[in-house]
């Protein structure tokens, strides 16, 4: 899909893109031509050893999203960088796996603040820039945000809100700006290695899985890459399910 689609000059913010999804996401952007704002919570990580960039197509800021500082930190950083967004990737979040009876006040929020309230924020102080660019905002939920199960509520409850305020913003920032929402299944990421390093486990997903494996984080970037471009000019307010049909089940 990469080949086909060019972000040349086109300025994206990619918010946890220090590993996993959101890094490959960055790469993909970057081999695409766009001019990419990579956060993180500490500084680059992974991207600037995968990519070997630092300055003009590739930005820095470091921030936590938990709280209201990180949030405004990252929207006045961008501010400074460009008069035009072109793409928003809501991806950083944060997953715990407590159950009920582990859950804490302090847990609850820093996931709901990151997962949830991190991207609407950002959304809203960057919004002029993004209808100055005419815009495509992304959000990264979770096939968990479609379907419970127990434990990891704040988690649950972070995505599947998600989707519904994905929905809620396209309506209130058409037709300058899209907003979508990518629900990824069982990614092979750092923050699922836990699982997929558990051999019991991880055959389990792929036995619920009709495709018969785990995902990638090039299957997720692809979706996201298409979403950002004019291809998919005609969509907003959906959310695409990218889990090699688990949900199915």
């Amino acid at each position: 899909m990469g080949a086909y689609i060019d972000f040349s000059g086109r300025n994206v913010l990619v918010t946890g893109a220090s590993r996993g999804i959101g890094r490959d996401v960055a790469k993909e952007l970057l081999g695409m031509g766009a001019n990419v704002i990579a956060h993180s919570r500490s500084g680059p990580g992974a991207l600037r050893d995968a990519t070997g960039k630092v300055g003009g197509s590739l930005k820095y800021v470091a921030a936590d999203l938990s709280t209201r500082e990180g949030v405004e930190r990252v929207a006045s950083f961008v501010e400074g960088c460009c008069t035009e967004l072109h793409g928003l990737v809501n991806n950083a979040g944060i997953y715990s796996g407590l159950a009920l009876g582990e859950e804490t006040f302090d847990n609850w929020d820093l996931t709901v603040n990151t997962n949830l309230r991190a991207p609407f924020f950002l959304a809203r102080l960057l919004r002029e820039r993004l209808r100055a660019g005419k815009g495509s905002v992304v959000n990264i939920s979770s096939i968990m945000g479609l379907s419970a199960s127990a434990g990891a509520y704040p988690y649950q409850a972070s995505k599947s809100a998600l989707i519904h305020i994905t929905r809620a913003l396209s309506l209130e920032l058409a037709p300058d700006v899209r907003v979508n929402c990518v629900a990824p299944g069982f990614i092979m990421t750092d923050m699922n290695k836990e699982g997929w390093n558990d051999a019991s486990f991880r055959k389990e997903v792929e036995e619920r899985t009709p495709l018969g494996r785990w995902g990638r984080p090039e299957d997720i970037s692809s979706a996201v890459s298409f979403l950002l471009s004019e291809r998919a000019s005609f969509i907003t307010g959906e959310t695409i399910l990218v889990d090699g049909g688990k949900s199915l089940f």
